[in-house]
């Protein structure tokens, strides 16, 4: 069965924090968007609880290039602001442009949380270059999705894995799409299959997938977890999912270079 297909949902919204983001993490996004078929949309926030706290004669910030500390001033804020937001911008067009895709960049002011979930679709996919691990650092949101990035992300090769219990299941539909567009295999780990490391191989869709071991995977009787997950592009489960197996995912999630893909379980119609 063909998956269903993401129209209306084509635009992955970058989440930028107020740091710098490494190159191959930003490119990592971009190789998601191109599979998705998807535009870039780089959404920075200036935190506007900074600006109020920049009016407070007592605090102090870090200068990491004098190594000492200096006031916390509106002036040193927005000139730190403008320097990391030009940054940004200037990697996420470059990775844009590498891969034919197009992009757009927003600065806005305000509460962080608040302005990344008022600036973004229910068919939106968002970005935040951080590993799954923090997952529960954020609630539920209104958009389709998460991606977590992590920092030591990059570009690779390797199948699109997904999680679930059923070939059916909405989470494999939406893989599929994602490995037929990228022309690349889908691996579905059967998270239900407790006693055994069983996968599902397919490529591009997952409509009849055959049960089979990679050969890059030494399987054995224990439990897919306990083995690890196969080397990936991409990591597709469901938010229940994640909270079902949450130790072991985020064990195995915490050194691995790849995005997961975190849906939401209740999707708009």
């Amino acid at each position: 069965m063909k998956g269903k297909k993401l129209a209306g949902s084509r635009r992955l919204v970058l989440a930028f924090p107020p740091a710098a983001i490494p190159q191959p993490a930003m490119d990592s996004a971009a190789q998601l968007a191109r599979s998705l078929g998807a535009s870039l949309f780089g959404l920075f926030v200036e935190d506007s609880d900074l600006f109020a706290a920049a009016s407070l004669p007592f605090l102090r910030e870090l200068d990491v290039h004098l190594r000492a500390w200096r006031p916390l001033s509106h002036q040193s804020l927005v000139a730190d602001y403008a320097a990391i937001a030009q940054a940004l911008r200037r990697q996420l067009l470059q990775s844009a442009a590498q891969l034919g895709i197009s992009a757009d960049f927003a600065i806005f002011r305000g509460d962080p949380r608040a302005l990344v979930a008022s600036g973004t679709a229910p068919t939106d996919l968002v970005a935040r270059f951080e590993p799954v691990t923090n997952w529960a650092l954020h609630g539920a949101g209104i958009a389709f999705g998460t991606v977590f990035v992590p920092p030591n992300a990059r570009p690779q090769s390797g199948p699109v894995v997904v999680i679930a219990r059923e070939a059916t299941n909405r989470e494999v539909q939406v893989a599929s799409e994602i490995a037929e567009n990228a022309n690349i295999r889908i691996v579905l780990v059967d998270e239900a299959l407790e006693g055994s490391g069983a996968y599902w191989l397919e490529r591009g869709r997952a409509g009849g997938p055959r049960l089979a071991s990679p050969a890059s995977l030494a399987m054995n009787a224990k439990h897919f977890l306990q083995l690890g997950l196969p080397r990936a592009s991409l990591v597709v489960l469901t938010r229940a999912t994640l909270e079902r197996l949450e130790e072991p995912l985020r064990s195995i999630a915490a050194g691995r270079p790849e995005p997961w893909l975190v849906l939401e379980d209740r999707q708009p119609e």
